[in-house]
């Protein structure tokens, strides 16, 4: 791009000023990048990304100004936003799959790469990031080669009967289904008949004998099948050969030597004529014998694979309308192949989920079990058979074992450069289970990006950003979860109850949740009682926060604010419609933990915080593998005058229990610190990190800053940078640590690093109120920077007008 003229600029900067939700901000970006000004045009970026959020052209631009300052992975995160939001743009292919090959990602970066080319197979750019990692685009099938002539069968002399050995059997070698990147595509097998033998390819008894079809036995094994194509009786079968019958040579007197010569040829003569005869008779009857049983074969793969892929489409959707279709798929596709280890897995994983997400009870488990048993006799590869193994066992409270063999099925398969997204997604959920929240969010973007258009893996994120505390992230993947599927139930629930923690929802907010738990209530065909279960708890809380809400609003808005919700502006009918809410739930699955989990947080927003303990107890009791329960009960202890004890002690009783949880682990490191006892508190943060390869940015948080508490700069340093490098993909927390890290530079007096961090933390977080406030006081102390003092005060009050820090930078802002 040519250099522009500052008049030029100016016109584009005025343009974008004058209407920033237009598409002016592309051509400042662009001069912006040109010119080096990286901060500038990242700003711009962002507001573009805010202005146009269904659009991948600004998360594309962000992507290259990152790209430009070599922070590889921050680029490839914008440019993966970008192709979650149009998957199918070549542009975004291209950046994405440039970008995993440039940092490692190899299989899913040559996947994206090549997604591009077929976009456009001329494009320029494309194949020239092609021939750069030598991605070689797929090679035209060969022609099949012609036929060969086939001789005419020749008559062989008669010769005496003789049996004919049996040949040995011929093993069959189990055949292995490779995963895909998505869910997988069913590959129909091919069997022989039901209980038929292929026809024998030996000449018939007679010229009007047919081959004998050879039924199977009561109890003999189910046949195994085969490959389509495959010649019967030669290959696949023992070949068993039938004895021939003798022929009949009729007897003559020996009167006259001419004449019984001549009769004697006459009669071979035509005896030859008859063997040939009866062999081409045979060869017609075997070749139709076989023509026949390759048809049928044919016919049952088709049947088979229709079933199958009829179940992969049901999975797909994640609803427990398209769970109960799958199985009956599956169950069709069985009738076909009966040991067909494809279909066992579908449905030891479509029962598994019905069991352990869908409160389908002991039938559901029992169902899942035995597919599980027969899927695996078949010894063949499947990532359904490897998802539904793990699933069973995390919903059956062995979720260590559960995740320890899936985390090595995982990298086999990686190994072998087949990464499936099934198992990726599995392995982000028993991650999440276990309370290894970092980890799950890495598992679950690269089932994401090996399947973008899966709403399961995008509710799953939804979960584990909502768990991690990134409430704008959180929602962002529920709504491509809805996008790609609508009204997708654990989507709509997720993103009703991510409104309703909030701590001061609007009153759109409350709408739209009202809305969507409707949607939930209301949707056919039906969620699962499970589902309606939590949907139900989640009105009553919502019924509670908007009567709580309604104190503090004018007349008019509370009567606006009850025709949105459904939630009457009287206390004692609001309280009425809460608990007939809560009843109904608990009527429709008393079983259920994540009820008692909802009532709990809606009593601890209440005020109510034994009411909530006591709730959130009974959850645990319920199911003691999984570690979010134990973190919402330890907040809400520590929520009590003094309760940090107490919260300290059920945290080292879930450890006992559950095993070493990253999330638990610092969550006893915070109860301790709120205690004051900051030796045991940094003793459990540097147990969180004992593992070199773990991720977990929270612990060194925390302990940078009891470091920079101490005055132990160096230490304080090591511990924030590494945070500053985990918190990849949390802007908000980046921000934190970033501000954490400024203030240890200003303790050690180098105050140009310390503008830096503050810097970055502002670029990571614009809305981080504390790094304007840490960076203004700074400055505040040389006359010189008045004017941009005054800025970041001004900024700081806007963010935050009455925020602890608001006094202070009232002053500063008005050149005190």
């Amino acid at each position: 791009m040519k250099t522009l003229s500052p008049a030029e600029l100016a016109k584009l900067e005025h343009a974008f000023a004058a209407d920033p939700s237009s598409d002016a901000y592309k051509p400042l970006a662009e001069a912006y990048l040109g010119m080096g000004r990286f901060m500038e045009a990242m700003v711009v970026c962002k507001k573009g990304v805010k202005a146009h959020p269904t659009s991948p052209d600004p998360r594309l631009l962000l992507g290259r100004v990152y790209l430009q300052q070599g922070k590889d992975k921050k680029a490839l995160e914008e440019s993966l936003g970008a192709l979650q939001v149009q998957p199918t743009d070549k542009t975004a292919l291209r950046q994405v799959g440039m970008l995993q090959l440039k940092t490692g990602e190899l299989e899913p970066g040559k996947a994206n790469l090549l997604k591009a080319w077929e976009a456009d197979p001329n494009d320029a750019e494309t194949l020239a990031f092609m021939q750069q990692y030598k991605v070689e685009p797929p090679k035209p099938a060969a022609p099949p080669p012609a036929p060969a002539p086939v001789a005419a069968p020749v008559a062989a002399p008669v010769a005496a009967p003789v049996a004919a050995p049996m040949a040995a059997p011929v093993a069959h070698a189990p055949v292995a289904h490779a995963p895909v990147a998505h869910a997988p595509v069913a590959h129909a097998p091919v069997a022989h008949p039901p209980g038929v033998a292929p026809p024998m390819l030996t000449p018939a008894a007679g010229p009007n004998a047919a081959p004998v079809p050879r039924r199977s036995t009561p109890g003999s094994p189910a046949m195994r099948p085969i490959p389509s194509g495959t010649q019967p009786g030669v290959a696949s079968q023992p070949r068993v050969s039938s004895p021939r019958r003798p022929v009949i040579v009729d007897e003559v007197e020996d009167d006259d030597d001419d004449e019984v010569s001549t009769k004697r040829r006459t009669k071979q003569s035509g005896t030859g004529k008859y063997v040939t005869l009866g062999l081409a008779v045979a060869l017609v009857l075997s070749a139709a014998g076989y023509a026949w049983y390759s048809s049928y074969t044919k016919k049952l793969n088709r049947e088979f694979k229709k079933h199958l892929d009829a179940a992969t489409e049901q999975l797909k959707h994640d609803s427990f309308d398209s769970y109960k279709k799958a199985v009956e798929a599956a169950d069709k596709a069985l009738e076909v192949f009966p040991d067909s280890t494809a279909a066992h897995g579908y449905l030891a994983y479509a029962w598994g989920i019905r069991w352990g997400e869908h409160g389908g009870g002991d039938d559901a488990r029992r169902k899942a079990e035995e597919h599980l048993k027969e899927a695996k006799k078949g010894n063949e590869v499947s990532s359904h058979l490897y998802a539904a193994e793990a699933l069973i066992k995390t919903y059956g409270g062995q979720g260590k074992e559960a995740l320890s063999e899936l985390e090595e099925r995982v990298k086999a398969f990686d190994a072998k450069g087949k990464a499936s997204s099934l198992l990726y997604l599995t392995l982000g959920l028993a991650q999440m289970n276990a309370g290894d929240l970092e980890r799950s969010r890495d598992s679950l973007d690269k089932a994401q990006g090996l399947s973008p258009d899966d709403p399961r893996i995008y509710a799953s994120l939804g979960t584990v950003y909502r768990r991690l505390g990134q409430d704008n992230t959180a929602w962002q993947k529920y709504e491509f979860a809805l996008r790609y599927e609508k009204n997708h139930p654990e989507s709509l629930l997720g993103m009703s109850l991510l409104i309703l923690d909030q701590d001061e929802p609007n009153l759109g907010h409350y709408e739209r949740a009202a809305k969507m738990l409707k949607t939930l209530l209301e949707t056919d065909p039906p969620p699962s009682p499970r589902q309606l279960a939590a949907a139900q708890l989640a009105r009553s809380f919502l019924v509670s926060r908007v009567s709580l809400a309604m104190d503090k609003l004018k007349p008019d808005v509370q009567t606006k604010l009850a025709e949105v919700t459904g939630v009457p502006v009287e206390k004692e009918k609001a309280r009425s419609l809460m608990l007939k809410a809560e009843q109904d739930g608990f009527a429709l699955d008393k079983s259920n933990p994540e009820l008692f989990l909802i009532k709990g947080r809606r009593l601890l927003l209440e005020g109510q915080v034994d009411g909530a303990v006591s709730a959130i107890r009974e959850a645990v009791k319920m199911d003691s593998s999984r570690a979010q329960l134990y973190v919402e009960l330890a907040k809400a202890l520590m929520a009590k005058q003094g309760g940090e004890k107490e919260a300290a002690e059920a945290l080292t009783t879930a450890l006992k229990t559950m095993g070493d949880s990253p999330k638990l682990v610092v969550m006893l490191g915070n109860a301790y610190r709120r205690q004051g006892k900051l030796d045991e508190a940094m003793a459990q943060y540097q147990r969180a990190v004992k593992d070199p390869k773990a991720k977990n940015p929270e612990a060194r948080l925390a302990m940078g800053t009891i470091f920079r508490e101490r005055s132990e700069w160096d230490k304080a340093k090591e511990q924030l940078d590494k945070a500053v490098q985990e918190f990849i993909g949390q802007p908000d927390r980046a921000a934190l640590a970033l501000t954490e890290l400024g203030r240890v530079h200003v303790g050690k007096g180098d105050i140009a690093k310390a503008e830096e961090s503050f810097q970055k933390a502002i670029e990571a977080d614009g809305g981080y109120g504390p790094a304007y406030y840490f960076y203004a006081t700074m400055l505040s102390k040389d006359r010189k920077q008045g004017d941009k003092v005054r800025m970041l005060a001004q900024e700081y009050l806007k963010l935050e007008p009455k925020g602890e820090h608001a006094p202070e930078l009232q002053r500063l802002a008005s050149g005190g």
